[in-house]
């Protein structure tokens, strides 16, 4: 019986300690993350404000960080890698965002519009379906080889890779709400299916669309980089963290702080946006259970 009690209490109490190493852990997540995407969207819109010229030359070539007043060096041109990266990171931040919202408006619009009107929803879906069946980054090449390199070229291959996405993520979330009693109260009250859709579906299921939405910003930029790295995205002279990464790729033992700056910053914008999508998602989950 005492062996029992024992084993109860030692339960309860490691139940207790997960629980407050969960909270703390998932506050920890929400700081580390909300202060990674903050100072990218403050260096994107404010930085270009400071650094404004990304494509001055200057006579020292390949300078290495710290030196002539270069914070993080300069690249085979004498431009300076700091203001550079700066450029880059509002270049892939403005496509990301362009794209991404695309693709949430389209792909919303669709997987709502499927889960209330069934008799298109066979059409639809298999559209969609067609389009995930490639991986992003090859149906991206795909097309931006047809729609050939440029900033609209690379909004647009990204909007049609993850409209898809936010179809099934939508159609799925309003075929759980369609069945309730609000929806049935609004059509019984005369309620056309727009009304329907965007006054009460919509407003249940935006939280798991948010959540989409904060991990394909993360797929997304890494996208830019990967297209403008292979030399199908973002043209020169406009600064691009994936261009960079292609250029100082050939000078990696003798400078590489010319590959390895323009890297970091796709791996920390990547690693922002993806934690703050699991931040999203545990929340989330939570309320779920809740």
């Amino acid at each position: 019986m005492r062996s029992r009690i024992r084993r109860s209490r030692s339960s309860e109490l490691a139940a207790r300690i997960r629980r407050r190493l969960g909270r703390r852990g998932g506050a920890v997540q929400w700081v580390v993350a909300l202060t990674l995407v903050g100072a990218l969207l403050l260096l994107g819109i404010c930085g270009p404000i400071i650094w404004r010229h990304p494509d001055t030359m200057t006579s020292f070539y390949l300078a290495p960080p710290g030196q002539h007043g270069f914070a993080l060096g300069t690249d085979q041109f004498g431009r300076s890698l700091l203001t550079r990266i700066v450029w880059g990171i509002r270049t892939s931040l403005a496509i990301s965002a362009a794209s991404i919202g695309t693709a949430f408006a389209l792909g919303t619009a669709i997987g709502l519009v499927s889960a209330r009107l069934r008799r298109v929803d066979l059409v639809l879906m298999r559209v969609m379906d067609i389009f995930m069946a490639f991986p992003a980054i090859l149906l991206a090449i795909g097309i931006m080889a047809m729609i050939g390199p440029g900033v609209s070229g690379v909004v647009a291959a990204i909007a049609i890779v993850y409209t898809p996405i936010f179809a099934r993520v939508g159609r799925s979330a309003a075929l759980e709400e369609m069945p309730k009693e609000y929806v049935a109260a609004a059509v019984a009250a005369g309620a056309s299916t727009p009304r329907v859709l965007v006054r009460h579906v919509f407003p249940n299921v935006w939280p798991l669309l948010l959540i989409q939405l904060s991990l394909a910003l993360s797929d997304a930029i890494l996208i830019e980089a990967a297209l403008s790295y292979l030399g199908l995205g973002v043209l020169p002279p406009t600064a691009s963290l994936g261009q960079m990464l292609r250029n100082g790729q050939s000078l990696m033992f003798n400078a590489p702080w010319t590959a390895i700056y323009p890297g970091l910053a796709i791996a920390v914008a990547v690693f922002g946006f993806n934690l703050l999508g699991d931040a999203l998602r545990d929340r989330a989950d939570v309320r779920m259970i809740r």
